[in-house]
């Protein structure tokens, strides 16, 4: 009966263990994370300025799940196309992003080879 007990306890001690190991790795996420904020440089001064073609984005071309790779929390943080801040509604396009999801991203990026 005594290892009975034992091991009861030690299922509970690992069942809390991993309670706890799953709160400190939840803690980073969500909308009150500190952004990181995605550095794909200047894409204005790409080819097609933001939107986006094959050759800048070969392993997402033709994805219409863009959250899937680019968590929505650490997009458009930065400006990082060299306009003056003024310039740049970044708290705005968050907004849209917010408000609309995925289906913000074509406004701005293109279609990223989607077919419609």
């Amino acid at each position: 009966m005594a290892t009975a007990a034992r091991s009861t306890r030690r299922r509970r001690a690992t069942v809390a263990a991993l309670g706890y190991a799953a709160l400190v790795a939840l803690a980073g996420c969500g909308s009150g994370a500190s952004p990181q904020s995605e550095n794909y440089g200047n894409i204005l001064a790409s080819p097609e300025g933001l939107v986006l073609v094959e050759s800048e984005h070969p392993t997402g071309w033709t994805r219409p799940d863009c959250f899937a790779c680019h968590n929505v929390n650490n997009i458009h943080q930065v400006n990082r196309t060299g306009l003056p801040n003024d310039e740049v509604d970044l708290k705005g396009v968050r907004a849209i992003v917010n408000h609309q999801g995925e289906a913000s991203c074509a406004l701005c990026h293109g279609d990223n080879g989607v077919e419609p």
